[in-house]
């Protein structure tokens, strides 16, 4: 059968026809964000979204947001190695309480550092 071809190439094929492809690198970054960084940076630091080529971190101090600063030259470079593409031409860190949240931005659910919720 001629036809069948792997869903993975099929998958390629739909989302480059549909434009997205440079969307997905986009969304790559900000779901990376703590393996791009580190485990540190990321306790501090979240990810937010991708707009016109400038990624948006929220961050829970002035201090972690020079921080970042100066390290963002590293922070592009690795960002644009792993998604293969030069799609973050910059970014922007905004001043924002991170507590709360896990690595991956969402909600951890814990009241406390204890664990106990």
């Amino acid at each position: 059968m001629s036809w069948a071809e792997p869903i993975g190439k099929v998958l390629e094929q739909v989302i480059a026809n549909l434009g997205l492809a440079k969307k997905l690198s986009e969304q790559r970054a900000v779901v990376d964000w703590p393996d791009i960084v580190g485990e540190k940076v990321a306790q501090h630091s979240r990810a937010l979204r991708v707009y016109a080529g400038r990624l948006f971190v929220e961050v829970d101090s002035s201090v972690w947001a020079q921080e970042l600063t100066f390290m963002k030259r590293r922070i592009l470079r690795e960002i644009n190695v792993r998604t293969g593409d030069c799609v973050i031409d910059n970014v922007y860190f905004v001043l924002g309480g991170t507590s709360g949240h896990g690595a991956s931005g969402t909600d951890s659910g814990k009241d406390g550092e204890d664990g106990e919720g």
